[in-house]
């Protein structure tokens, strides 16, 4: 799986559908002028940024029959932190995301890094309110949570975009 992101306008993401025919998920963040592609390949299409992405765990649906909201999570972790933060998001954090109704599912994938481990966490929503859901909050408040909290490098960084599946002609 590829990650494409663009900023550059509704053309270039109809450009970037239609080289796809149908075999790429497209979103375009809530409230902003970028975009978000799932491509499973690259084709020269200069208006777009595409890193390759290792996938590592998924949980519930996902995917084109999946919610149309997507949460983007970047996440930068240190190397010797890398196992234990996977066990946590794999075990603990999204077990609990998954209990919310409206939180489809969520696909954790890993991009090169040279200075660290980089990931994405991308969660698939039916409803953009599930990101202020009970579910969320709790997942939020474990003691494994609280334990990993502690470091500089958790949780504030990290950053977040919300996008809404694009349909395009």
């Amino acid at each position: 799986m590829l990650l494409a992101e663009s900023a550059a306008g509704d053309a270039a993401a109809r450009a970037l559908s239609r080289a796809y025919g149908g075999a790429c998920e497209l979103f375009g963040e809530a409230g902003g002028p970028r975009y978000l592609a799932l491509v499973p390949d690259r084709r020269a299409r200069p208006a777009w940024t595409f890193q390759a992405a290792e996938p590592r765990f998924e949980g519930g649906r996902h995917g084109p029959l999946a919610g149309e909201w997507l949460f983007r999570v970047g996440l930068w972790v240190p190397r010797e932190h890398r196992d234990e933060f996977l066990s946590w998001y794999e075990q603990e954090h999204l077990p609990i995301l998954l209990e919310c109704a409206a939180w489809d599912g969520c696909r954790f994938v890993e991009v090169p890094n040279a200075t660290g481990c980089q990931f994405f966490a991308l969660h698939q929503l039916a409803d953009r309110a599930a990101l202020a859901s009970p579910e969320r909050a709790r997942s939020r408040a474990t003691h494994w949570f609280a334990d990993l909290k502690q470091f500089a490098w958790f949780d504030e960084p990290f950053s977040r975009v919300l996008y809404r599946r694009v349909a395009l002609p």
